[in-house]
């Protein structure tokens, strides 16, 4: 099963996308147009890269290196929220999710593939 087809299962879910550092639309499902699901993703791909240097900047300030991490973002409104976490995103009724539960199964989700070839040793190429 795909990463985004395990989100959209996640209550109040109406759709959910992958995307690469450099904005491309990589994976995506939902109710959305094709041209508005990648304005989506090159908009969240834009605004993972401003959070990550405020982060660093943050730390540096700070001295803690602990900003250095940042990897989510997320911007509701009265009706629907973006939650965006490393390469992925996913559209919520605010009304009918758990934001706790969704950002802790994106993080699931995104470490899973991140982190663990699919096979031993085999490098993740696809990162970045």
């Amino acid at each position: 099963m795909s990463r985004t087809s395990e989100l959209m299962e996640l209550p109040g879910v109406v759709a959910a996308g992958m995307y690469s550092r450099k904005g491309l639309l990589e994976e995506f499902e939902g109710g959305l147009p094709d041209a508005e699901a990648v304005g989506l993703v090159n908009l969240c791909s834009a605004i993972t890269l401003i959070m990550e240097m405020q982060g660093r900047l943050l730390g540096r300030m700070a001295g803690q290196s602990g900003w250095n991490s940042s990897c989510a973002w997320m911007m509701w409104g009265p009706d629907k929220a973006i939650v965006s976490v490393r390469d992925s995103v996913c559209v919520a009724q605010a009304g009918h999710t758990s934001f706790n539960q969704l950002i802790q199964a994106m993080l699931v989700s995104a470490d899973a593939e991140l982190f663990n070839p699919a096979e031993e040793g085999e490098s993740n190429g696809s990162i970045g």
